[in-house]
Protein backbone atom coordinates (compact mmCIF):
# COMPACT_ATOMS: atom_id res chain seq x y z
CA UNK A 1 0.00 0.00 0.00
CA UNK A 2 1.19 3.43 -0.78
CA UNK A 3 -0.15 7.06 0.35
CA UNK A 4 1.81 10.35 0.26
CA UNK A 5 -0.10 13.08 2.09
CA UNK A 6 1.00 15.90 4.58
CA UNK A 7 -1.79 15.37 7.41
CA UNK A 8 -2.94 18.43 8.70
CA UNK A 9 -1.80 18.07 12.19
CA UNK A 10 1.97 17.17 11.73
CA UNK A 11 1.95 19.64 8.97
CA UNK A 12 3.72 22.53 11.37
CA UNK A 13 6.14 19.53 11.91
CA UNK A 14 8.04 18.43 8.31
CA UNK A 15 7.03 19.70 4.76
CA UNK A 16 6.27 16.60 3.47
CA UNK A 17 5.11 12.83 4.92
CA UNK A 18 5.64 10.02 2.55
CA UNK A 19 4.49 6.37 3.51
CA UNK A 20 5.44 2.87 1.91
CA UNK A 21 3.53 0.35 4.28
CA UNK A 22 4.99 -3.62 3.95
CA UNK A 23 3.32 -5.89 6.30
CA UNK A 24 5.66 -8.84 5.18
CA UNK A 25 8.04 -8.39 8.18
CA UNK A 26 8.12 -6.84 11.18
CA UNK A 27 10.23 -4.17 10.20
CA UNK A 28 9.72 -0.64 10.34
CA UNK A 29 12.09 2.46 9.10
CA UNK A 30 11.97 6.40 9.48
CA UNK A 31 13.49 8.64 7.95
CA UNK A 32 13.76 12.28 7.94
CA UNK A 33 15.51 14.18 4.83
CA UNK A 34 16.39 17.30 4.47
CA UNK A 35 16.03 19.42 1.15
CA UNK A 36 19.74 20.51 1.06
CA UNK A 37 23.01 18.88 0.99
CA UNK A 38 26.64 20.05 0.98
CA UNK A 39 25.53 22.35 -2.40
CA UNK A 40 24.24 24.15 0.84
CA UNK A 41 28.10 24.81 2.34
CA UNK A 42 28.83 27.89 1.52
CA UNK A 43 25.08 29.96 1.95
CA UNK A 44 24.31 28.83 5.61
CA UNK A 45 23.39 31.53 8.17
CA UNK A 46 25.93 32.08 11.01
CA UNK A 47 28.80 31.02 8.90
CA UNK A 48 31.47 32.48 6.75
CA UNK A 49 29.25 33.71 3.55
CA UNK A 50 32.46 34.36 1.25
CA UNK A 51 32.39 31.28 -0.94
CA UNK A 52 36.08 30.87 0.70
CA UNK A 53 37.18 27.13 1.28
CA UNK A 54 36.24 26.79 5.20
CA UNK A 55 33.00 26.56 4.22
CA UNK A 56 33.50 23.09 1.84
CA UNK A 57 32.26 19.96 3.69
CA UNK A 58 30.46 22.27 6.39
CA UNK A 59 27.31 20.12 6.00
CA UNK A 60 28.93 16.56 6.00
CA UNK A 61 30.75 17.85 9.06
CA UNK A 62 27.45 19.02 10.70
CA UNK A 63 25.24 16.30 10.29
CA UNK A 64 28.07 13.60 11.14
CA UNK A 65 28.49 15.05 14.17
CA UNK A 66 25.11 14.67 14.98
CA UNK A 67 25.29 11.10 15.54
CA UNK A 68 28.35 11.18 17.91
CA UNK A 69 26.49 13.08 21.03
CA UNK A 70 22.55 13.71 21.22
CA UNK A 71 20.33 14.40 24.40
CA UNK A 72 22.12 12.61 27.34
CA UNK A 73 24.00 10.40 25.77
CA UNK A 74 27.49 10.23 24.31
CA UNK A 75 28.54 8.48 21.25
CA UNK A 76 29.01 5.31 23.24
CA UNK A 77 25.66 5.08 24.90
CA UNK A 78 23.66 5.78 21.68
CA UNK A 79 25.80 3.13 20.04
CA UNK A 80 25.19 0.76 23.13
CA UNK A 81 21.44 1.05 23.13
CA UNK A 82 20.98 0.67 19.19
CA UNK A 83 22.77 -2.19 20.14
CA UNK A 84 20.93 -3.39 22.79
CA UNK A 85 17.51 -2.72 20.14
CA UNK A 86 18.85 -4.34 17.64
CA UNK A 87 18.35 -0.87 15.63
CA UNK A 88 20.52 0.72 12.90
CA UNK A 89 20.89 4.72 12.98
CA UNK A 90 22.53 6.04 9.45
CA UNK A 91 23.16 9.70 8.18
CA UNK A 92 24.60 10.08 4.96
CA UNK A 93 24.77 13.16 3.37
CA UNK A 94 24.77 14.08 -0.99
CA UNK A 95 25.49 17.05 -2.90
CA UNK A 96 21.35 17.65 -2.76
CA UNK A 97 19.95 16.42 0.53
CA UNK A 98 20.84 14.64 3.75
CA UNK A 99 19.07 11.54 5.00
CA UNK A 100 18.84 10.34 8.72
CA UNK A 101 17.15 7.46 9.21
CA UNK A 102 15.80 4.52 12.16
CA UNK A 103 15.59 1.30 11.41
CA UNK A 104 14.61 -1.48 13.75
CA UNK A 105 11.82 -4.30 14.50
CA UNK A 106 8.33 -3.14 15.24
CA UNK A 107 8.19 -3.81 18.74
CA UNK A 108 11.20 -1.94 19.36
CA UNK A 109 10.40 0.88 17.04
CA UNK A 110 9.29 4.23 19.21
CA UNK A 111 12.39 3.57 21.60
CA UNK A 112 14.45 3.56 18.53
CA UNK A 113 12.98 6.87 16.97
CA UNK A 114 13.52 8.11 20.48
CA UNK A 115 17.15 7.99 19.69
CA UNK A 116 16.87 9.59 15.92
CA UNK A 117 14.61 12.52 17.69
CA UNK A 118 17.58 13.37 20.02
CA UNK A 119 19.73 12.80 16.90
CA UNK A 120 18.10 15.01 14.98
CA UNK A 121 16.87 17.94 17.83
CA UNK A 122 19.37 17.93 20.29
CA UNK A 123 22.76 16.99 19.31
CA UNK A 124 25.61 17.87 21.90
CA UNK A 125 28.44 18.75 19.27
CA UNK A 126 31.29 17.12 21.71
CA UNK A 127 34.48 18.61 21.13
CA UNK A 128 36.58 15.52 21.74
CA UNK A 129 34.20 13.79 18.85
CA UNK A 130 34.50 17.01 16.87
CA UNK A 131 38.30 16.46 16.42
CA UNK A 132 38.19 12.69 16.46
CA UNK A 133 35.44 13.69 13.05
CA UNK A 134 38.33 15.57 11.82
CA UNK A 135 41.27 13.28 12.09
CA UNK A 136 38.56 10.48 10.21
CA UNK A 137 37.90 12.95 7.71
CA UNK A 138 41.89 13.49 6.91
CA UNK A 139 42.16 9.89 6.45
CA UNK A 140 39.67 9.53 4.23
CA UNK A 141 41.06 12.27 2.12
CA UNK A 142 44.62 10.14 2.74
CA UNK A 143 42.08 6.64 1.28
CA UNK A 144 40.97 8.71 -1.82
CA UNK A 145 44.68 9.01 -3.13
CA UNK A 146 44.70 5.23 -3.46
CA UNK A 147 41.17 5.26 -4.84
CA UNK A 148 41.67 5.89 -8.87
CA UNK A 149 37.53 5.80 -9.41
CA UNK A 150 37.31 8.21 -7.23
CA UNK A 151 39.87 11.00 -8.00
CA UNK A 152 38.25 10.14 -11.50
CA UNK A 153 35.10 11.79 -10.57
CA UNK A 154 36.19 14.53 -8.23
CA UNK A 155 38.47 16.19 -10.95
CA UNK A 156 35.85 15.46 -13.70
CA UNK A 157 33.14 17.19 -10.90
CA UNK A 158 35.64 20.16 -10.42
CA UNK A 159 36.43 20.52 -14.14
CA UNK A 160 32.92 20.65 -15.02
CA UNK A 161 31.36 22.21 -12.52
CA UNK A 162 33.78 24.95 -11.67
CA UNK A 163 32.77 26.85 -8.72
CA UNK A 164 29.27 26.13 -8.92
CA UNK A 165 27.72 23.64 -6.15
CA UNK A 166 28.14 20.32 -7.71
CA UNK A 167 32.10 21.27 -8.28
CA UNK A 168 32.76 21.30 -4.55
CA UNK A 169 33.48 18.12 -2.76
CA UNK A 170 30.76 16.69 -0.06
CA UNK A 171 33.41 15.94 2.60
CA UNK A 172 35.57 18.96 1.58
CA UNK A 173 39.18 19.31 0.65
CA UNK A 174 42.15 19.31 3.89
CA UNK A 175 42.25 22.89 4.14
CA UNK A 176 38.03 23.21 4.73
CA UNK A 177 38.32 20.00 6.54
CA UNK A 178 41.09 21.80 9.24
CA UNK A 179 38.91 24.93 9.50
CA UNK A 180 35.67 23.25 10.31
CA UNK A 181 34.60 24.32 13.98
CA UNK A 182 31.73 23.66 16.36
CA UNK A 183 30.52 27.23 15.79
CA UNK A 184 29.44 26.67 12.40
CA UNK A 185 28.32 23.52 12.56
CA UNK A 186 25.75 24.91 15.22
CA UNK A 187 25.20 27.88 13.43
CA UNK A 188 24.37 24.85 10.63
CA UNK A 189 21.86 23.25 12.36
CA UNK A 190 19.92 26.20 13.84
CA UNK A 191 19.60 27.22 9.97
CA UNK A 192 18.77 24.15 8.16
CA UNK A 193 17.06 21.50 11.13
CA UNK A 194 13.60 23.49 10.71
CA UNK A 195 9.93 22.46 9.68
CA UNK A 196 9.90 23.89 6.35
CA UNK A 197 13.09 22.09 4.96
CA UNK A 198 12.58 18.57 6.11
CA UNK A 199 10.78 15.30 4.37
CA UNK A 200 9.19 12.54 6.81
CA UNK A 201 9.09 9.17 5.12
CA UNK A 202 8.33 5.91 6.36
CA UNK A 203 8.46 2.33 5.05
CA UNK A 204 7.63 -1.09 6.52
CA UNK A 205 5.05 -2.54 9.00
CA UNK A 206 3.93 0.91 9.96
CA UNK A 207 0.63 3.02 9.01
CA UNK A 208 0.08 6.55 8.19
CA UNK A 209 -1.51 6.96 12.19
CA UNK A 210 1.09 5.49 13.65
CA UNK A 211 4.11 7.88 11.70
CA UNK A 212 1.83 10.57 12.58
CA UNK A 213 1.90 9.52 16.57
CA UNK A 214 5.81 9.11 16.35
CA UNK A 215 6.26 12.88 14.60
CA UNK A 216 3.87 14.48 17.00
CA UNK A 217 5.30 12.78 19.72
CA UNK A 218 8.99 12.97 19.24
CA UNK A 219 9.86 16.19 16.44
CA UNK A 220 7.88 18.41 18.23
CA UNK A 221 11.14 20.64 18.81
CA UNK A 222 11.69 20.96 15.49
CA UNK A 223 11.87 24.79 15.04
CA UNK A 224 9.37 26.58 12.25
CA UNK A 225 11.06 27.65 9.43
CA UNK A 226 11.00 27.94 5.73
CA UNK A 227 12.60 25.88 2.56
CA UNK A 228 16.51 26.33 2.62
CA UNK A 229 16.99 24.73 -0.75
CA UNK A 230 18.19 27.89 -3.12
CA UNK A 231 18.51 27.16 -6.54
CA UNK A 232 21.75 25.49 -7.76
CA UNK A 233 23.24 27.89 -10.85
CA UNK A 234 24.65 25.88 -13.82
CA UNK A 235 28.19 26.35 -14.83
CA UNK A 236 28.95 28.16 -17.85
CA UNK A 237 29.15 25.63 -21.41
CA UNK A 238 32.70 25.63 -22.15
CA UNK A 239 34.04 25.32 -25.98
CA UNK A 240 36.11 22.97 -27.48
CA UNK A 241 37.45 19.57 -26.20
CA UNK A 242 39.80 19.71 -23.14
CA UNK A 243 42.14 16.88 -21.26
CA UNK A 244 42.47 16.80 -18.00
CA UNK A 245 45.24 14.37 -17.01
CA UNK A 246 45.38 13.35 -13.31
CA UNK A 247 48.75 12.34 -12.95
CA UNK A 248 49.42 9.47 -10.58
CA UNK A 249 52.81 7.61 -10.93
CA UNK A 250 53.31 3.73 -11.84
CA UNK A 251 49.62 3.69 -13.06
CA UNK A 252 49.50 0.40 -15.19
CA UNK A 253 45.94 0.88 -15.86
CA UNK A 254 44.10 4.74 -16.95
CA UNK A 255 40.88 6.04 -15.54
CA UNK A 256 38.73 7.96 -18.11
CA UNK A 257 35.96 9.68 -18.18
CA UNK A 258 34.56 11.18 -21.13
CA UNK A 259 31.22 14.09 -20.69
CA UNK A 260 29.52 16.91 -20.93
CA UNK A 261 26.74 18.71 -19.07
CA UNK A 262 23.02 17.31 -19.34
CA UNK A 263 19.82 18.86 -18.90
CA UNK A 264 17.87 19.41 -16.02
CA UNK A 265 15.81 16.33 -14.96
CA UNK A 266 12.46 18.75 -15.62
CA UNK A 267 13.62 19.53 -18.71
CA UNK A 268 11.70 17.80 -21.53
CA UNK A 269 14.67 16.64 -23.24
CA UNK A 270 15.82 14.48 -20.46
CA UNK A 271 13.93 11.58 -20.64
CA UNK A 272 14.50 11.08 -24.28
CA UNK A 273 18.18 11.63 -23.80
CA UNK A 274 17.88 9.15 -21.17
CA UNK A 275 16.37 6.48 -23.60
CA UNK A 276 19.01 7.47 -25.76
CA UNK A 277 21.98 7.25 -23.19
CA UNK A 278 20.86 3.54 -21.91
CA UNK A 279 20.67 2.27 -25.49
CA UNK A 280 24.00 4.11 -25.97
CA UNK A 281 26.06 2.62 -23.08
CA UNK A 282 23.70 1.76 -20.52
CA UNK A 283 23.12 -2.20 -20.70
CA UNK A 284 26.07 -4.80 -21.01
CA UNK A 285 24.51 -5.37 -25.07
CA UNK A 286 25.15 -1.94 -25.70
CA UNK A 287 26.48 -0.05 -28.38
CA UNK A 288 29.59 0.86 -26.15
CA UNK A 289 29.94 -2.11 -24.53
CA UNK A 290 30.14 -3.87 -28.01
CA UNK A 291 32.68 -1.92 -29.18
CA UNK A 292 34.54 -0.97 -26.38
CA UNK A 293 34.93 -4.28 -24.99
CA UNK A 294 33.53 -7.48 -26.70
CA UNK A 295 35.02 -6.34 -30.43
CA UNK A 296 38.42 -4.88 -29.25
CA UNK A 297 38.80 -6.17 -25.77
CA UNK A 298 40.06 -2.70 -24.55
CA UNK A 299 38.39 -2.32 -21.04
CA UNK A 300 36.58 -4.61 -19.15
CA UNK A 301 33.90 -2.24 -18.48
CA UNK A 302 32.20 0.21 -20.90
CA UNK A 303 29.30 2.97 -19.79
CA UNK A 304 27.44 5.60 -20.05
CA UNK A 305 25.41 7.86 -17.76
CA UNK A 306 22.97 10.56 -17.41
CA UNK A 307 22.66 12.34 -14.23
CA UNK A 308 19.86 13.94 -12.64
CA UNK A 309 19.43 16.11 -9.57
CA UNK A 310 18.14 19.36 -8.50
CA UNK A 311 20.85 20.97 -10.57
CA UNK A 312 22.17 20.61 -13.81
CA UNK A 313 24.06 17.35 -14.13
CA UNK A 314 26.74 15.37 -16.41
CA UNK A 315 26.12 12.89 -19.37
CA UNK A 316 29.33 10.89 -19.51
CA UNK A 317 31.11 7.59 -20.84
CA UNK A 318 32.99 5.93 -18.46
CA UNK A 319 35.95 3.13 -19.42
CA UNK A 320 39.18 1.74 -18.15
CA UNK A 321 41.55 0.59 -20.27
CA UNK A 322 45.18 -0.43 -20.10
CA UNK A 323 47.74 2.08 -19.99
CA UNK A 324 49.34 1.56 -23.57
CA UNK A 325 45.51 1.16 -24.44
CA UNK A 326 44.53 4.42 -23.27
CA UNK A 327 44.92 6.59 -26.58
CA UNK A 328 43.40 4.01 -29.00
CA UNK A 329 40.35 3.71 -26.05
CA UNK A 330 39.89 7.31 -26.29
CA UNK A 331 40.30 7.74 -29.82
CA UNK A 332 37.02 4.65 -30.19
CA UNK A 333 35.07 6.61 -27.77
CA UNK A 334 35.41 10.23 -29.23
CA UNK A 335 34.20 7.97 -32.65
CA UNK A 336 31.85 6.67 -31.13
CA UNK A 337 30.15 9.41 -29.50
CA UNK A 338 30.41 11.88 -32.33
CA UNK A 339 28.52 9.04 -34.22
CA UNK A 340 25.82 8.70 -31.85
CA UNK A 341 25.39 12.15 -31.83
CA UNK A 342 25.44 12.85 -35.37
CA UNK A 343 23.38 9.38 -36.63
CA UNK A 344 21.41 9.05 -33.89
CA UNK A 345 20.44 5.60 -32.59
CA UNK A 346 20.99 2.20 -34.88
CA UNK A 347 17.96 0.55 -36.93
CA UNK A 348 16.50 -1.61 -33.58
CA UNK A 349 18.22 -0.10 -30.64
CA UNK A 350 15.48 2.27 -29.87
CA UNK A 351 12.70 -0.57 -29.45
CA UNK A 352 14.88 -3.17 -27.54
CA UNK A 353 15.80 -0.19 -25.01
CA UNK A 354 12.05 0.81 -24.95
CA UNK A 355 11.08 -2.94 -23.37
CA UNK A 356 14.59 -3.13 -21.25
CA UNK A 357 13.28 0.28 -19.41
CA UNK A 358 9.74 -0.63 -19.15
CA UNK A 359 10.60 -3.91 -17.47
CA UNK A 360 13.61 -3.25 -15.67
CA UNK A 361 12.01 -0.41 -13.63
CA UNK A 362 9.58 -2.79 -11.58
CA UNK A 363 13.52 -3.69 -9.87
CA UNK A 364 13.86 -0.09 -9.42
CA UNK A 365 10.80 -0.02 -7.05
CA UNK A 366 10.81 -3.64 -5.89
CA UNK A 367 10.88 -2.96 -2.32
CA UNK A 368 9.27 -0.31 -0.09
CA UNK A 369 12.42 0.73 0.65
CA UNK A 370 13.25 1.23 -2.41
CA UNK A 371 9.85 3.35 -3.44
CA UNK A 372 10.71 5.25 -0.03
CA UNK A 373 14.17 5.88 -1.08
CA UNK A 374 13.02 7.01 -4.72
CA UNK A 375 9.89 9.28 -3.52
CA UNK A 376 11.76 11.21 -1.35
CA UNK A 377 14.24 11.77 -4.15
CA UNK A 378 11.90 13.53 -6.28
CA UNK A 379 10.43 15.42 -3.67
CA UNK A 380 13.82 16.68 -2.88
CA UNK A 381 14.36 17.72 -6.41
CA UNK A 382 10.27 19.33 -7.02
CA UNK A 383 9.97 16.54 -9.35
CA UNK A 384 6.31 15.00 -10.28
CA UNK A 385 5.61 12.65 -7.29
CA UNK A 386 3.79 9.89 -10.07
CA UNK A 387 7.09 9.60 -11.26
CA UNK A 388 7.62 5.76 -10.15
CA UNK A 389 4.64 5.14 -11.82
CA UNK A 390 4.39 6.96 -15.05
CA UNK A 391 7.71 5.43 -15.86
CA UNK A 392 6.71 2.93 -18.10
CA UNK A 393 3.98 4.91 -19.84
CA UNK A 394 6.17 7.57 -20.28
CA UNK A 395 9.23 5.78 -21.56
CA UNK A 396 7.15 3.43 -24.27
CA UNK A 397 5.79 7.27 -25.51
CA UNK A 398 9.01 8.51 -26.35
CA UNK A 399 9.50 7.96 -30.01
CA UNK A 400 11.97 8.51 -32.31
CA UNK A 401 11.92 12.23 -33.06
CA UNK A 402 11.95 13.10 -29.30
CA UNK A 403 15.47 11.16 -29.37
CA UNK A 404 16.48 12.98 -32.47
CA UNK A 405 15.62 16.66 -31.10
CA UNK A 406 16.78 15.77 -27.53
CA UNK A 407 20.26 14.81 -29.15
CA UNK A 408 20.39 17.83 -31.90
CA UNK A 409 19.99 19.88 -28.60
CA UNK A 410 22.34 18.35 -25.92
CA UNK A 411 24.93 16.63 -27.20
CA UNK A 412 28.15 18.74 -27.79
CA UNK A 413 30.70 15.95 -29.09
CA UNK A 414 32.90 18.88 -30.00
CA UNK A 415 32.89 20.55 -26.74
CA UNK A 416 33.61 17.52 -24.36
CA UNK A 417 35.81 16.86 -21.09
CA UNK A 418 37.88 14.16 -20.72
CA UNK A 419 39.04 13.38 -17.50
CA UNK A 420 42.16 10.87 -16.91
CA UNK A 421 43.72 9.30 -14.09
CA UNK A 422 46.81 8.02 -15.42
CA UNK A 423 50.97 8.10 -15.15
CA UNK A 424 50.68 11.73 -17.67
CA UNK A 425 54.46 10.63 -19.20
CA UNK A 426 52.89 7.23 -20.71
CA UNK A 427 49.89 8.54 -21.87
CA UNK A 428 50.33 12.34 -22.76
CA UNK A 429 52.35 11.53 -26.09
CA UNK A 430 49.82 9.43 -27.42
CA UNK A 431 46.75 11.26 -27.00
CA UNK A 432 48.80 14.70 -28.04
CA UNK A 433 48.90 12.90 -31.52
CA UNK A 434 45.14 11.85 -31.83
CA UNK A 435 43.30 13.89 -34.96
CA UNK A 436 40.33 14.39 -32.63
CA UNK A 437 42.62 16.34 -30.16
CA UNK A 438 44.60 17.97 -32.16
CA UNK A 439 42.67 21.69 -31.06
CA UNK A 440 42.07 20.11 -27.19
CA UNK A 441 43.51 21.71 -24.19
CA UNK A 442 45.56 19.72 -22.72
CA UNK A 443 46.17 20.13 -18.67
CA UNK A 444 48.10 17.50 -16.12
CA UNK A 445 47.46 18.29 -12.62
CA UNK A 446 48.52 16.64 -10.03
CA UNK A 447 47.03 13.64 -8.44
CA UNK A 448 46.78 14.77 -4.88
CA UNK A 449 45.78 18.04 -5.72
CA UNK A 450 42.80 17.83 -4.35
Amino acid sequence: MTTTQTASDVSTLIDGLILEENHDLPLCRLQLTLRVGSTSDQTAQGTAASGGPAQMGLCNFASELQRRGAGSRSRAQIDETLDGLGAGLSIVCWHDQVLYEITSLREHFERAVEILADVVQRPTYPGDESERLRRELLANLDDLRDDDSGLLHRFFSRELYGETPYGRPVAGTEESTQALDLDGAHAWHRHHIVTGNMIAGAAGAISQPEVEHLLRQHFAQIPAGPRRDEPIPSPPQRKGRRVLIVDKPERTQSQILIGQLAPHWKDPSWLPLHVSTVAFGGTFTARLMDEVRVKRGLSYGASARLGNGRGQRSLYAHVFPSAEQTAETVELVLRLYEEWAEKGLRPGELDFIRSYLQKSHAFTVQTADDRLGLRTRLQVCDMPLDHEKTYPARVAGVSASDIEQAMKTWLLPDDLLITIVATADSVLPSLQKLPGLRDAEFEVVPYDSF
